[in-house]
């Protein structure tokens, strides 16, 4: 019997390997920003800082990468433990200090906002539902090509979500 899992198995991989390779790119493009953020937002020390910034980057790319080739399982667990931890520190700081910024995706001048925390329960969640589906039948290659392309639509909105709610509300 078919069943729609596989694929929505695929389009939620794509979907965490297209938010961590937008992650890794948006801290790169304000490299600098993201890590004095972590210093001043998180309380990393500035020597840890320095280290801890090219670290998380280059997990973010190397599991983006290692999803897009194919990967599935042990990059997808990998995955949902650094998001779940980045969001798990980032709702803890977001609720214990006013202001926090996080450069999750680049936007290091403006604020932590509720909806950034949706976003990254969303991606959590996204995650989280990957083991729920089928994830054993191997899919056509224009079905994940398909699949990868719904993923990027998904990516886009979630990423955006902070702003696409503020339009909401001012609309």
């Amino acid at each position: 019997m078919l069943t729609a899992l596989p694929f929505l198995s695929d389009i939620a991989r794509y979907v965490i390997a297209l938010l961590l390779l937008a992650a890794s790119v948006g801290k790169l493009r304000s490299y600098g920003e993201f890590r004095r953020n972590l210093a001043t937002s998180f309380g990393v020390a500035p020597a840890v800082a320095t280290v801890a910034a090219p670290a998380l980057v280059a997990a973010e790319l190397l599991l983006a990468g290692w999803l897009l080739a194919g990967g599935t399982q042990l990059p997808m667990l990998l995955s949902l433990l650094l998001l779940s931890t980045l969001t798990a520190v980032l709702a803890w700081r977001y609720f214990t200090h006013s202001v926090v910024r996080c450069s999750c995706f680049g936007e290091a001048a403006r604020p932590v906002s509720q909806y950034d925390l949706l976003r990254n329960v969303l991606a959590v969640g996204i995650n989280g539902a990957y083991f729920a589906s089928e994830q054993t039948a191997s899919l056509p290659v224009a079905t994940s090509v398909l699949a990868a392309g719904l993923a990027a639509i998904v990516c886009v909105a979630v990423i955006s979500l902070h702003d696409i709610a503020t339009l909401a509300k001012a609309g």
